[in-house]
């Protein structure tokens, strides 16, 4: 473990590790040279701080799988007692009326949507997606159910370990709608911009982590280097004013240097 949810990958280079300035009786399990040829040691044999592969596997999955299970129980009982404010985003067929109407009629055809995107680096498109009705209306879906979770006593769950304003969207009902916008929009331009895991007719998106988060003045100000642990990352403005906001991507990283700083 390198961090408070973070693994990384690493060969057992030395047993009992000692430093020079250690109190006599003090050592080490291991001494653990990470891929990125970081040299870090385990202070103690436990499984929340060292694991072997195949244990990491085994308890990665019991605790996904764990994780699953209570994550779900909470949404069904938030989905139950949750009331909602804008009903159109919950349901699938009123997708197309939130799309680009460029983009929507493209994608009813079958078209090239490669035509309505600019190319900003590789691996990197822009092109204007959904329209400012479905920004302003889940933004105050957002809104009305952080109020809804204050005065119900119900936790809110963080998008993640990095942010600390904003929501899981489907954590109050919309994972059917972001499904929809997976499948329909995200799966075709993935397959036109070459991503590997789409590019085969046959191949689809497993699942999809949808969330918004919000940056102001007193509260989360930006966002640390990071990489996003996904097939394909869809980054949408929803806007409202603001200066700033800029946002920097340092490439395709591999899995053995998704924590390395850039080299210029």
């Amino acid at each position: 473990s390198t961090g408070p949810v973070e693994w990384s990958a690493g060969t057992v280079v030395a047993l009992w590790y000692r430093e020079e300035h250690w109190k006599p009786g003090r050592s080490a399990p291991y001494q653990v040279r990470l891929d990125d040829d970081a040299l870090i040691f385990a202070p103690a044999d436990d499984d929340g701080l060292v694991r072997a592969e195949a244990t990491f596997d085994k308890l990665l999955y019991e605790e996904t799988q764990a994780a699953e299970r209570k994550s779900a129980a909470y949404r069904t009982d938030v989905v139950e007692r949750y009331q909602r404010r804008h009903s159109a985003l919950f349901e699938v067929d009123v997708l197309p009326r939130f799309l680009d109407p460029k983009l929507h009629a493209v994608l009813e055809v079958g078209g090239d949507v490669s035509s309505l995107w600019r190319k900003e680096a590789s691996g990197l498109f822009s092109l204007p997606m959904v329209t400012e009705e479905f920004c302003r209306l889940l933004l105050e879906e957002c809104e009305h159910f952080e109020a809804w979770c204050a005065a119900e006593g119900v936790a809110l769950h963080r998008p993640n370990t990095m942010n600390n304003h904003g929501a899981i969207i489907d954590d109050f009902g919309m994972d059917r709608m972001m499904d929809a916008l997976m499948r329909r929009c995200v799966e075709p331009l993935a397959r036109a911009a070459g991503f590997a895991d789409v590019v085969a007719s046959g191949c689809t998106f497993r699942s999809h982590h949808a969330f918004l988060v919000s940056y102001a003045m007193g509260r989360d100000l930006d966002l640390s280097f990071h990489v996003d642990s996904s097939d394909a990352t869809l980054n949408v403005c929803l806007g409202k004013d603001f200066e700033g906001g800029e946002l920097f991507f340092r490439g395709v990283r591999c899995r053995a240097h998704q924590q390395t700083g850039c080299r210029d």
